[in-house]
């Protein structure tokens, strides 16, 4: 049933992204319903969210080329290609190579500078010695021993900088090579051998798919209740009730400005890569003799109310007065358990709060609306 449901809720949101119509002059029509209180027992609290990677990465390069290799992996049919979205790597593997002609020139050209100003600096060290001999049995003017000091420090000014520009050159060609930083999955790939790539431009994002994570946001009834490693079940709609056994590894100590709610980060053991990013993942709190979870104060809405928010999250338009004229205002929520063709909504609206339950999905964030029968 709540995996039926679950599915059900993604449809309807999904649905409700399309909302890059423009906005008409006429209200939309839509129909309405007020909030109500109810009360969710602690056995209900689930959560769903979105998997993730434990960590995700752009990877880049520092300096500016064109790429002349790429790392080879077999395929399937045994063949040698090029690295492509969904290979695995591990850390250190260079995963592409730009042309590295003019920056070994720079080495070289900085390697030659430095040894002219090492030449410099030692006939300037020879004149600096015996302009102090010659000072010291006041054989030479103090003009003249302060000239051949001056030209012994900038001498040695001159070869600090020379080794200072060689120094720069060799770390610029050592980074003609884009190494991975950890073992992991390439789940996008943004390169081609022969293309100009710059200075920070993203070629790959790297995923450490060893762990996967959930983030879910509970309010303070909830975060109450639970501790920092706790150990809990987490079920992923694609597994149908299969278990997946993880934890909890952080608990915001703040709770976020605009939904009120904590935000707690659940990590999942993934050794079998089984856990793809994107996954939906459910995960409900049971009450415990010595943390029991009080009963969650929860609001039913119809599923049709629900629509996606642009940070991948759950809304509602929660309609209010403007003058003349009725505005749907879209709020995020946080929801907990489905029943049938309802939803428990934890947090984001309270009681009292007028929302629009049909034709949520045609709506845009301050739209004018009319409230129809």
């Amino acid at each position: 049933m709540r995996n039926i449901s679950i599915t059900v809720l993604a449809l309807l949101v999904t649905a409700g992204c399309n909302r890059s119509k423009p906005i008409t002059q006429a209200p939309q029509a839509v129909q309405v319903q007020q909030v109500e209180a109810t009360k969710t027992a602690a056995a209900a609290l689930r959560f769903s969210a979105v998997v993730e990677p434990d960590a995700q990465v752009p990877l880049s390069f520092r300096i500016p080329g064109y790429v002349v290799s790429l790392k080879q992996v077999r395929g399937q049919d045994g063949r040698m290609r090029d690295i492509d979205e969904g290979d695995r790597v591990t850390r250190g593997a260079v995963l592409v190579h730009i042309r590295a002609a003019e920056y070994q020139d720079k080495v070289h050209q900085a390697s030659s500078q430095t040894a002219a100003a090492q030449a410099v600096l030692q006939r300037a060290q020879f004149d600096y010695d015996r302009a102090n001999r010659l000072y010291a049995t006041q054989s030479m003017t103090k003009p003249d021993y302060d000239a051949a000091t001056s030209q012994y420090q900038a001498a040695q000014a001159e070869v600090k900088a020379a080794q200072a520009q060689t120094s720069e050159a060799q770390v610029a060609l050592r980074d003609t090579v884009l190494p991975a930083p950890f073992d992991g999955d390439i789940i996008k790939k943004s390169v081609e051998l022969g293309a100009f790539v710059g200075p920070g431009a993203p070629l790959f994002e790297l995923a450490k798919t060893n762990y996967m994570k959930i983030v879910i946001g509970v309010p303070d009834t909830v975060v109450r209740s639970i501790k920092l490693g706790a150990p809990m079940d987490v079920t992923v709609d694609a597994f149908g009730d299969r278990p997946f056994r993880a934890h909890i590894s952080r608990i915001n100590s703040a709770a976020d400005p605009k939904t009120r709610n904590f935000e707690v980060e659940i990590s999942i053991p993934n050794r079998d890569r089984a856990l793809k990013a994107g996954m939906i993942a459910s995960v409900q709190f049971s009450p415990t003799q010595s943390h029991p979870t009080p009963s969650l104060k929860s609001y039913q809405l119809p599923l049709s109310a629900i629509v996606q928010v642009p940070n991948g999250g759950y809304g509602v338009f929660v309609t209010s007065t403007s003058g003349s004229d009725t505005v749907a205002r879209l709020t995020p929520i946080t929801v907990g358990a489905v029943n049938g063709t309802d939803i428990n909504v934890v947090s984001g609206v309270t009681t009292g709060d007028v929302v629009v339950t049909a034709g949520a999905n045609l709506l845009k964030d301050g739209q004018r609306v009319e409230v129809v029968k």
